[in-house]
């Protein structure tokens, strides 16, 4: 493909969890930006080829491997496919998960299981498999995806609130053990992302609209490709030096203190908002 460089020329990319959403956007924006991206989803198949296929079409290079981001055996082998393709492995960008809404009383056992399998185990087994690819290329860099909800808990996500957690801590681990091998390991932590499954949802309900929108510094929700720029500076030469970080992604909702979230006279301190205020926002338990 020929034109300007992109940012990661000669950089051979997996992305997991890339069938839609946060995945599917950074899948699409490292093709654009000169990566060989290795596409990897598990049961959504169709969507996960439909996204390699879409970076091919636009003239970048891509592989779809389908696989189990919580099984060992399939891990070993979508990592395997990647050096077998493309000789090496510079970047790995963990974003598959899976969550199941309850608190620890409700919670059935195995939904906590496939939770943290899939959202942590599979954390720890990207890293086994490809920190050993990286190290033969001299280093890379490992972006794994956690959520405010890893440096603040929500009611009802006893699981997915220990799974972002523990990312935090690992990708630390990561880093302090592979530094001196030159792999860097950093996390992005999204706010609300608008993905198409969820667009729609937030629009049906206006207090829900309120609280993603209004009560956000930006104004606005996240998107895809906002967390794909985040992804592709901490996948790039631009961020050598830095490692370990929790990178909050989320318009500046949690810089707040908990007055303005609730209390919109807090909000208007600020300058006019950014949409038009609800008469009544939602009430606070």
């Amino acid at each position: 493909m020929e034109g300007p460089m992109g940012r990661l020329d000669g950089k051979v990319a997996i992305v997991t969890g890339a069938a839609s959403g946060i995945g599917k956007g950074i899948a699409l924006r490292f093709g654009r930006e000169g990566a060989k991206v290795v596409v990897v989803t598990d049961r959504r198949v169709a969507l996960g080829e439909e996204t390699a296929a879409t970076i091919r079409e636009a003239g970048g290079d891509a592989l779809f491997v389908q696989g189990d981001v919580s099984s060992s055996a399939d891990t070993r082998r979508f990592v395997a496919a990647t050096v077998e393709r493309y000789s090496g492995l510079d970047v790995l960008v963990q974003n598959a998960t899976w969550s199941a809404r309850g608190r620890a009383v409700d919670l059935a056992e195995e939904d906590w299981d496939r939770t943290l399998d899939v959202g942590l185990k599979s954390i720890y087994l990207g890293a086994k498999y490809a920190i050993p690819e990286m190290r033969k290329r001299g280093g890379g860099a490992i972006v794994n995806i956690s959520s405010v909800n890893g440096l603040a808990a929500s009611p009802q996500l006893a699981a997915y609130n220990a799974v972002k957690g523990g990312i935090n801590n690992l990708t630390r681990n990561l880093a302090i053990d592979y530094g001196r091998h030159n792999i860097r390991v950093n996390a992005i932590a999204p706010g609300h992302v608008v993905t198409e499954s969820s667009g729609a949802a937030i629009h049906r309900d206006p207090h829900q609209t309120w609280s993603f929108t209004d009560a956000c510094p930006m104004g606005r929700v996240g998107t895809p490709d906002d967390i794909a720029g985040a992804a592709l500076f901490l996948a790039s030469d631009d961020a050598s030096w830095l490692t370990g970080e929790i990178l909050v992604v989320d318009g500046g909702m949690s810089i707040q203190v908990p007055e303005v979230l609730v209390a919109a006279h807090y909000r208007r301190l600020g300058g006019k908002p950014a949409v038009a205020p609800i008469e009544d926002p939602p009430a606070v338990d």
